[in-house]
């Protein structure tokens, strides 16, 4: 078993099929992962030393509102709750205005706004669909839409220390506490 390091050509595509922790660019095969190199039927694999986090259903994840459309928020995920490593580039998740709260919402951006962290668990991995329906699930922190500093909570509310803005979010139980 070879050892390999991201980007090392491991093969052709005449040869081999690329598999897990392998991809194909321009005939060739290379590593995108760093460990060792497993051939199965034709298929190379990289096997890596540690295994890389894996979004399931029922997960609980941390992520960046990174644009919001219409009925439905893009979500940038960084973590998932109770794994120690950061999640290498996922895409993006969607959070459909129907999986914000329980009950209507009628626009989207009264509960989440841009640049918003939340804490959101997975109901679609394949699709990596978003609900943050449960009072632990919503905005943990968020910034002043006017000046841009860190808000506070004041009950249902969030208010700017700086400019004394007061906002309205789908707010988590955990807003401000650090934790998630």
């Amino acid at each position: 078993m070879k050892l390999v390091l991201p980007g090392d050509k491991i093969g052709f595509v005449e040869e081999f099929v690329a598999g897990k922790g392998a991809f194909e660019e321009s005939g060739e095969i290379f590593a995108s992962v760093v460990g060792r190199v497993v051939v199965e039927n034709r298929v190379v694999n990289v096997k890596p030393f540690k295994n890389l986090p894996e979004i399931k259903k029922g997960d609980v994840v941390l992520g960046r509102v990174v644009d919001i459309r219409n009925s439905l928020a893009l979500i940038e995920l960084s973590r998932i709750k109770g794994v120690d490593r950061e999640l290498m580039h996922t895409g993006i998740a969607a959070l459909h205005v129907s999986n914000v709260q329980n009950g209507y919402l009628k626009e989207l951006e009264s509960a989440i706004k841009y640049m918003d962290i939340i804490k959101a668990r997975v109901i679609d991995s394949e699709n990596l669909k978003l609900s943050t329906k449960e009072p632990e699930m919503g905005v943990i922190k968020s910034i002043c839409s006017f000046c841009r500093h860190e808000l506070l909570r004041r009950g249902d509310e969030l208010v700017c220390p700086e400019c004394g803005n007061a906002e309205r979010r789908k707010l988590s139980t955990d807003y401000g506490l650090g934790g998630w």
